[in-house]
């Protein structure tokens, strides 16, 4: 266990209980949203999706497969997302992440979490534990600009 990283878990935690709250009762054509600089909610639940099962691989968990993730990358776009997506799954996808998350996230060891990452991140990071605490980062970021879609959508606040 790495003590250090509990305060990450947290913020992971947050972020699973609010995804739903940010997009559960979008409609079809609420999820594909968009303002004129930025991605849809749609892509965007992808993008994080995505992610949450790249940090259980940096974790070391055996992988959660998903045909669709290549859609949500860095450098895709709206465009890439097949049609057919189903966008509960995808939610899904992302609470299962979660709960594997919060699972294996005991078994973390200072070894595992100091091997290097094999490239630097925006913020410098450069290691497993870096990556993991950018990429609770770059999940709120990601969760505020939900919450501009969604209001953008007509939909309340949460927050």
């Amino acid at each position: 266990m790495v003590p250090e990283l509990n305060p990450i878990l947290h913020l992971f935690t947050v972020g699973d209980r609010m995804l739903d709250r940010l997009v559960g009762d979008f409609s079809d054509v609420e999820w594909r949203v968009k303002d004129a600089a930025g991605h849809s909610p749609r892509w965007i639940t992808g993008h994080l999706t995505t992610y949450r099962l790249r940090v259980l691989e940096l974790m070391g968990l055996p992988p959660m497969m998903a045909e669709w993730t290549g859609a949500f990358g860095r450098g895709t776009s709206d465009t890439d997302v097949p049609d057919t997506l189903e966008m509960r799954d995808v939610v899904q996808a992302f609470h299962d992440a979660h709960r594997r998350m919060s699972e294996g996230w005991a078994q973390l060891t200072p070894e595992m979490v100091t091997k290097p990452l094999g490239r630097t991140l925006p913020d410098g990071s450069d290691t497993v534990e870096g990556s993991i605490r950018f990429l609770a980062w770059h999940e709120a970021y990601h969760s505020g600009q939900l919450g501009l879609l969604r209001r953008l959508a007509g939909k309340p606040g949460i927050a």
